[in-house]
């Protein structure tokens, strides 16, 4: 069985028959149509990157008001969540200020703000 699936692989064929791209070129050909007019394809390219990036942004929209939409939030479920997102809440950690985002997790867990005197060393 492993030798037939290899076989077929190696035709540049799907499982059930139907002809599959085999090189990079192929591949790219099947599903990006390309026009003669090299600025009308870059700004294909682009078209077909901001929508990739709008959708990506969507999801993590969805997931933070996801979040924020919990009525029953707590502390342990805002850790479980920071966790199953963590690469989301990097993200947004490096768009903005650490400070700003110190007080809103603070803000988040209810817990208290620490003394912002400054120490004094002698």
């Amino acid at each position: 069985m492993q030798r037939l699936f290899k076989s077929i692989e190696q035709a540049s064929l799907s499982p059930i028959g139907d002809r599959r791209p085999s090189t990079k070129r192929e591949l790219r050909k099947s599903f990006i149509k390309r026009s003669k007019n090299p600025s009308v394809n870059e700004k294909l390219h682009k078209i077909r990157a901001l929508n990739s990036t709008l959708k990506c942004k969507e999801h993590d929209l969805a997931a933070i008001n996801q979040l924020l939409d919990d009525q029953k939030l707590t502390a342990k479920k805002y850790r479980a969540w920071k966790d199953t997102n963590t690469m989301l809440f990097q993200d947004i950690h490096q768009a903005y200020d650490p400070q700003d985002c110190r007080e809103a997790e603070r803000l988040l867990l209810n817990t208290p703000q620490p003394s912002l005197q400054p120490e004094t060393g002698t």
